[in-house]
Parts: structure tokens; C-alpha cells; sequence
């Protein structure tokens, strides 16, 4: 039988390397994406914005780029003009700080903040403004409170505004920006829906009649008596909005209704949403909702609503 010799350094199917390997150097630190302190705010400021970055691994910066800022064009036909942002004055980020710390911040555990509940980069500023083509100068601008991009939000406000801003002003100012971060929360999954809650309501029922406003008053009840709450109210007169306006497609009646109750639940103190908890398919809703957050996620959202300052 002809012999068969295997020279070299792969016998059969083990493939071992002939040469001495290469020794692993030490670990290469990587690059972290900001330099703490950022700017010249006040040391308590920029020692805070370390803090949370060492505690939950968030940036909050007041000095970023437009390309951090994440802009998007507007929608305008033939616009070349985009979102932008302007920064703050430094002198007051230790205002802001205490502004998103009152409203946010310390309604939420610590396990929650280090999961997700804080954006990895919070960035403060002093406007948000977009380009509206056709307007006369001096109105060209819409101005915003913020914006959501990803995984990060930009809060608008970091001026003098925070030191003059009236109790009113600043309960406005939580419930509207309450409203945008828990649409985070829902729209990236850190927070859930029990399954529960939409085992209340009937969603596959025929619409409620419409229209739906104090001149029907018994349409409204019918609303009411189906579990649903208003999805909005005016800043003026606190008329309440319907979420159903009779133009409305009733197969998106979940996603309204959710969005409706987290409104409520975390915006409306106890006195304002009472009238509507004698309705008992809006009681069951509203407790199921109550108690989840409070037991899954340890928030307090009654607390986050009833704040006052």
C-alpha cells in the first residue's frame, strides 16, 4: 500500500498555527463621545452633568453641533432651509438642570433612569426654530419646546425664561413635555401597555355617534359609558378634544385611546380627571394604567400629575 506522508503544520482536519502567536497588548480605551465639563458653566452645573453621565451613562450638553442635533428638512416644497437650534447661555444650565429635574427627573427610580429612561444625550438649548417659506420676515419662524430625534431630545427654554417662569407657567410647561417624553418611552419600547387595559373597551363595536362637543351632550355620554376619555383640552378653557371627531377611523381606536389615558393619567391633577373616574369603564382603565406603572416601573405618574411648584 502506497504510504501516504503529511508534511507541514496541518495533519488531518486540525488546523493549528505553526507560528508563534502574537501577544495581546492592553485594552485599547475607547473613545468616549463627548469631553465632560463641555463649557464655562458654573462648576456645580457642569459636576451635576457628570454626575448623571457617571450615574446613567446620559450626556446632557449645552454645547453640541447642528449634525448632533440630528436635524431633518422641512417638509416645505423647494425648501433648503432646516431645523435648527441655538444655543443656550451657559449661565443658566444649572437652571435647566433644576427645571428637568423638577419635572422629570426625580419622579422616576433609579433603576428606571439607569434603563433607558433617560436618552443617552439630552441636549439643552436655548431655541428649536423651523424655516417656513412664503412668511414675511419676522414671522418665517415656528418655534418648539423640543425635539425627538432617535435616541435623543433636545429641550428648548435654557434662558432667562427659567428664572421668571410663574407656577402656572411651569406646570404648563411639565404636562406639555410630560406628554413628549412618555410618547418616547411608548414609541421606543420602554414602556409597556398591560394587555389588560385593552381588554376593557370594545374596539370592534360600531363608532360612537358623533359629533361629539357640549351641544350633544348625550353622544358625549355614550362616549364616556364605552371607557373613553378626551384626548386633549384647551389651554384657555379646558374644553376638552375627542380624540373621535367623526371624520376619525375607528380601526386606530386603541392607539388613540391609549394615547388618551397616558394624557390623562399623567397630566390631569385628581380634581381635574374625578368627574370623568365615576364612569366605570374609565375607573377600571385608569386604575389598571395606575397601578402597572407604579408596580412594573416603581413611577408614580398620580405624583408626576398632582405636582405643584
Amino acid at each position: 500500500m502506497k504510504k501516504i506522508f503529511i508534511t507541514g503544520c496541518l495533519s488531518g482536519i486540525l488546523l493549528f498555527s505553526c507560528t508563534k502567536d502574537t501577544e495581546i497588548g492592553p485594552p485599547v480605551p475607547i473613545k468616549e463621545d463627548y469631553t465632560l465639563p463641555q463649557g464655562n458653566a458654573s462648576k456645580e452645573a457642569n459636576d451635576k452633568i457628570q454626575q448623571l453621565y457617571d450615574t446613567y451613562g446620559s450626556y446632557f450638553l449645552y454645547v453640541f453641533t447642528q449634525k448632533d442635533f440630528e436635524w431633518l428638512p422641512s417638509g416645505g416644497t423647494g425648501n433648503s432651509k432646516i431645523d435648527t437650534v441655538v444655543m443656550g447661555n451657559p449661565a443658566y444650565v444649572g437652571d435647566m438642570l433644576n427645571f428637568l429635574d423638577d419635572i422629570w427627573l426625580k419622579f422616576l427610580p433609579d433603576d428606571f433612569k439607569k434603563s433607558q429612561g433617560i436618552p443617552y444625550r439630552v441636549m439643552m438649548a436655548d431655541t428649536i426654530k423651523q424655516y417656513r417659506v412664503g412668511f414675511p420676515p419676522g414671522r418665517e419662524y415656528l418655534y418648539f419646546d423640543y425635539k425627538v430625534v432617535g435616541k435623543s431630545i433636545t429641550f428648548a427654554g435654557m434662558n432667562s425664561s427659567l428664572r421668571t417662569m410663574t407656577p402656572a407657567d411651569k406646570i404648563a410647561k411639565k404636562n406639555l413635555l410630560t406628554g413628549v417624553i412618555w410618547n418616547y418611552y411608548l414609541g421606543n419600547n420602554i414602556i409597556d401597555v398591560p394587555a389588560a387595559f385593552y381588554a376593557v373597551s370594545n374596539y370592534t363595536a360600531a363608532a360612537p355617534a358623533t359629533p361629539l362637543n357640549a351641544a350633544n351632550p348625550a353622544n358625549v355620554e355614550a362616549y364616556r359609558e364605552k371607557g373613553f376619555l378626551p384626548s386633549s383640552y384647551n389651554a384657555v378653557s379646558g374644553a376638552p378634544f375627542e380624540w373621535h371627531n367623526g371624520t376619525y377611523s375607528w380601526s386606530t381606536a386603541k392607539t388613540n385611546d391609549i394615547s388618551s389615558f397616558i394624557l390623562n393619567i399623567t397630566q390631569r391633577t385628581d380634581a381635574q380627571i374625578a368627574p370623568y373616574l365615576a364612569y366605570p369603564l374609565i375607573k377600571e382603565k385608569f386604575d389598571i394604567l395606575v397601578n402597572y406603572y407604579k408596580t412594573k416601573y416603581r413611577i408614580d405618574v398620580r405624583a408626576i400629575a398632582n405636582a405643584t411648584y
